[in-house]
């Protein structure tokens, strides 16, 4: 197995470095290259090196270590493995490990698709527009993330809730008033406490 260097700005362990690779459906590998860069690097998030070397010493008690082709799984990422783990875990999966490392990332983008779609629709921008500023911001083409496949998911699964701005921004601006209006004894405590009852129930 060839030695590779660590990945550019982040530190490895002191041990000699190993790569391996691992196949991924396309978003799943751009959503680990945007979080553990390329090749993928996972020594600083201790959750996710534990499923990865999970995965690895799952797939050294089962045969055959190498899976079958998987129909999603198009891409394949390299992952950096410290020498200990490489000659402990092991360098192959089986499939069902496949797809269980597979899954865990895809939820992980799901995620975070849901929760930036959900917020640039519920700051006003059309679904059609909020997914396609997930996608460019991102940089999840539609190759790597269909258009259609995250709007399906996104109903599925995303919040449509929209956010009433004019109606916070009159009801701050009413309680700093009705604040400074209290310190100055324009008006009283039962005024104030009438007021805030009043917005509670709407």
């Amino acid at each position: 197995m060839e030695q590779i260097k660590p990945c550019h700005k982040r530190k490895a362990p002191a041990d000699r470095q190993f790569f391996i690779t691992i196949p991924v459906k396309p978003y799943v590998k751009r959503f680990l290259h945007l979080n553990y860069g390329d090749p993928v690097f996972f020594h600083t998030d201790k959750t996710d090196y534990s499923l990865l070397r999970e995965c690895l010493s799952d797939s050294r008690k089962h045969e055959p270590i190498t899976p079958d082709p998987i129909s999603p799984y198009k891409e394949v990422v390299t992952v950096l493995l410290s020498e200990r783990d490489f000659y402990r875990c092991g360098w192959d999966m089986t499939k069902p490990n496949v797809i269980r490392f597979g899954l865990h990332f895809e939820r992980k983008a799901k995620t975070l698709m849901r929760n930036l779609v959900g917020i640039y629709h519920g700051l006003g921008l059309p679904i059609n527009t909020s997914i396609n500023k997930f996608q460019d911001k991102f940089y999840f083409d539609e190759d790597t993330w269909a258009y259609q496949s995250i709007k399906k998911d996104f109903y599925r699964n995303g919040s449509l809730t929209g956010i009433d701005f004019e109606g916070e921004i009159f009801r701050k601006i009413e309680k700093i008033v009705m604040t400074n209006l209290y310190n100055l004894g324009t008006v009283s405590e039962t005024f104030i406490k009438d007021y805030e009852n009043d917005q509670q129930t709407r």
